[in-house]
């Protein structure tokens, strides 16, 4: 990719993420963000000004922080789903914003990075899709997760947002009936509840 590839401004198809190797180096990268050629989505992942985002371009941003056997979970898989993070849509993940991931039962904790937070989900293989081959939850089995972990008002925002995307909220609240030891589960009833209490028809 060139540099003017960038800057020309003709339509194009939308591309994958940028990256600073992808455009000569940090002082080339430094330059397109400053010229607004590149918007920013998270750490070194950018797409060409005017993209129109896409879950494959938020995966693509979180692809090279994701450890082995994990997925991206949480907040996280919401964000890659909506665009939605912390309740506002976001292009952009604010700096120093943790990413979420899972692994599953019966394999080992990844070694701890700065700026990761892992924790241990069961059933993850059947609950994982592939966006653009980087493995993130289901939009339904995020809902799951999004309840249990994520404070009322900002987790009714976020499934209103997943259902959007695809997820039953009917079907998350029957997945986190048939699991066992959820921690917070009442919490997850109340916000799954206001959700699809909030939704047309």
């Amino acid at each position: 990719m060139t540099l003017a590839t960038l800057l020309d401004p003709a339509p194009r198809p939308a591309l994958p993420v940028v990256t600073p190797h992808q455009v000569g180096g940090r002082a080339a990268w430094a330059d397109l963000l400053q010229a607004g050629a590149l918007e920013l989505l998270h750490d070194d992942a950018a797409v060409p000004r005017g993209t129109v985002l896409t879950a494959v371009h938020r995966a693509l941003a979180l692809a090279a922080v994701v450890p082995p056997r994990c997925v991206l979970a949480g907040r996280s898989a919401a964000w890659v789903h909506t665009g939605l993070y912390r309740g506002a849509l976001t292009v952009r993940l604010p700096t120093g914003t943790p990413t979420e991931v899972a692994y599953p039962v019966g394999t080992h904790h990844p070694a701890p990075r700065p700026g990761l937070l892992v924790h241990q989900v069961p059933g993850l293989h059947r609950d994982t899709d592939r966006v653009a081959g980087v493995p993130v939850m289901s939009p339904v089995r995020a809902a799951v997760e999004v309840a249990c972990r994520v404070p009322h008002a900002e987790a009714v925002t976020l499934l209103r947002g997943l259902a959007g995307s695809g997820a039953d909220l009917r079907l998350a609240a029957r997945l986190l009936e048939q699991r066992q030891r959820v921690v917070g589960r009442p919490a997850a009833r109340r916000a799954l509840s206001a959700a699809v209490a909030a939704q047309p028809g």
